[in-house]
């Protein structure tokens, strides 16, 4: 067994890049962008943290089987796959969905570093953490660690708090990440500075679940929460991987201006809610904003066809 490879046992360097977009430098508001998606090009963006301390229990562990949980574009099955492969962990991938014709190019790499995937359809898919649903697959598989789908599971508060070293917090009034699970977020929240708001964009619709989720992740942790953070449930742009042309204008307008792509799933509509913050007077002259851009590019490859429909 491998042990941990260097990009997860070193602190990363990680830009800061001051973004130049004119609607905020004519507020007098200055953006920057946290670039966790140059962390690793297979580990990417906040998955690195996720998966850290996670990696680092299974290693240490009698049983060196992971089993996991997503769809067919997941970021996080992506990453879990490519880490698996690097260290000799054996990784089971429970999809969304029935086995289709042909494998999204998600799942296609994942194959490719090892992992074994199986397909269940949605209403099992919603069940998947029910005890019966767990001894079946249990009974396939023998022992594994289950990892919650997202990667937000017993370590993610420890590995997601490592965000807030990565700047000078203080220097900011506003930071802001895009939420699926609320894994990162609960990272941030634990380490924040006093003083320093977190804005969390959910990518779902009707997640107001995840002021629950995210309580109970710092309680398990043993952290308090110490307030100052809030979810932004408007900006979800119809719920997950839903686009609008707003959005889609605000991803080409982002680009054009700063050379950065971001993806619409996750960062695109954390900006896009920044976007309308501005436009709504809710962001003072004077003020610095922290976009936190989570990864995910490979994600991309499976949103092409939308984003061009919604052009359209």
């Amino acid at each position: 067994m491998k042990t941990l490879p260097v990009v997860l046992l070193q602190q990363p360097e990680i830009p800061v890049e001051k973004v130049l977009l004119p609607e905020f430098e004519q507020a007098g508001v200055q953006l920057d962008l946290l670039r966790l998606d140059l962390i690793h090009p297979l580990i990417s963006g906040n998955k690195w943290f996720k998966l850290k301390y996670a990696l680092e229990a299974v290693q240490a562990s009698d049983c060196h089987r992971v089993l996991s949980f997503g769809g067919a574009w997941s970021n996080h099955l992506h990453a879990l796959a490519y880490a698996g492969y690097e260290l000799g962990i054996e990784t089971i991938g429970v999809i969304r969905g029935e086995r289709p014709a042909q494998l999204s190019a998600t799942l296609m790499d994942a194959v490719g570093w090892g992992m074994t995937l199986e397909f269940v359809s949605r209403n099992q898919y919603r069940n998947k953490y029910d005890e019966q649903f767990n001894t079946a697959l249990q009974q396939k598989y023998g022992d594994f660690h289950c990892l919650p789908e997202g990667g937000s599971g017993e370590w993610v508060v420890a590995g997601c708090r490592e965000i807030i070293s990565l700047f000078k917090a203080t220097d900011y009034q506003l930071i802001c990440c895009a939420c699926g699970t609320g894994g990162t977020l609960a990272g941030l929240i634990a380490e924040k500075p006093e003083g320093v708001e977190l804005l969390g964009v959910p990518v779902l619709k009707g997640a107001e679940f995840l002021y629950h989720d995210i309580r109970q992740m710092l309680a398990r942790a043993e952290e308090r929460d110490p307030g100052g953070w809030l979810l932004d449930l408007s900006s979800h742009e119809g719920g997950y991987a839903r686009v609008s042309v707003e959005l889609v204008d605000a991803l080409r307008h982002f680009r054009e201006c700063s050379g950065i792509e971001l993806e619409p799933v996750y960062s695109g509509k954390a900006f896009l809610a920044l976007q309308r913050k501005l436009a709504r007077g809710e962001l003072p002259p004077g003020s610095r904003v922290m976009l936190i851009h989570t990864g995910g590019m490979q994600g991309l490859r499976g949103m092409q066809d939308r984003l061009s429909k919604t052009l359209r």
